[in-house]
């Protein structure tokens, strides 16, 4: 008995390894990105009935997970001092299983993408691993270029799931909004981190910390702006004008609280994108 609790623990150990480098919540994440952005398309519930939009989420799952490995995968010299226990600097995965892993779930992805018979979507998914690769090779250490191409992807997840089932301008809202407020907290995290950001030319490195927020706040009212569109302009209901008149208060608050207290500033950029894709959420159910 004790052998087999050995053995049952040791794969348990194994697996949060592999779990740890993957980091699946994020990619979770995303996959309901693409859902929300099915449903949105459609406008109707009935969009949960159509097998290729779960198809497209576990796309994008696969390639997000792939996304999570080549982060650590570059990350791994840096790594080294800054979180040692990973798994890549630890030694419990080597670089190469890692690389491998990477690209068998980048190929999984595009695998997944061919059946869903749309080029656009093909398309989507190869610009999006293209996208992924030269963050981590690149663009990340120059700062807002790699903060615009995160933002820019996350955006495009809404685009993807949409494109599933039936494409809509409401989407394309849904997803600038959504690529504004990344921005925003991407620019207020770089604040926040200004000072152990040693291999990262970032925004605020380049022009200071309260003209960078200011530059997020830009963004946070660009977004805020987008808002009352579906209502004005496409005819949805005041469910979701309330809904989302709730997140661009939430939105004012981060915008004050980021010249205060960054931490605060970016949590509450993250609440009022959570607090927004419900609005859209049920302002494409009714």
């Amino acid at each position: 008995m004790q052998q087999i609790y050995l053995i049952g623990s040791t794969s348990v150990l194994g697996m949060n390894r592999y779990l740890s480098l993957m980091r699946p919540i994020n990619a979770i994440m995303a996959s309901l990105g693409t859902l929300i952005g099915g449903i949105v398309g459609l406008r109707s519930i009935h969009a949960l009935e159509y097998p290729k939009l779960y198809l497209s989420m576990v796309a994008v799952f696969f390639v997000l997970m792939a996304g999570n490995i080549i982060n650590d995968y570059f990350d791994l010299e840096t790594d080294k001092i800054n979180h040692p226990n990973r798994p890549l600097p630890s030694g419990k995965i080597s670089k190469n299983s890692a690389g491998f892993m990477a690209i068998a779930f980048f190929m999984i992805g595009i695998i997944i993408s061919f059946f869903l018979a749309n080029i656009l979507q093909i398309l989507i998914v190869l610009i999006a691993i293209g996208m992924l690769v030269l963050y981590e090779w690149r663009a990340k250490a120059i700062g807002l270029i790699g903060n615009v191409i995160i933002s820019f992807l996350v955006g495009l997840v809404f685009i993807f799931g949409s494109l599933t089932l039936r494409f809509s301008n409401v989407v394309i809202l849904l997803a600038l909004m959504a690529m504004m407020a990344n921005l925003s907290r991407e620019i207020v995290k770089d604040v926040e981190d200004v000072g152990g950001d040693v291999n990262r030319v970032t925004l605020p490195k380049r022009i200071g910390k309260n003209l960078s927020l200011v530059a997020s706040s830009i963004f946070i009212i660009g977004a805020v702006s987008i808002s009352p569109i579906p209502y004005l302009f496409y005819g949805w209901e005041g469910s979701y004008l309330a809904i989302v008149a709730i997140s661009d208060v939430v939105f004012g608050l981060a915008a004050v609280y980021s010249f205060i207290n960054p931490t605060k500033g970016q949590n509450y950029i993250k609440y009022a994108m959570i607090i927004g894709l419900m609005a859209f959420l049920v302002g494409g159910i009714l």
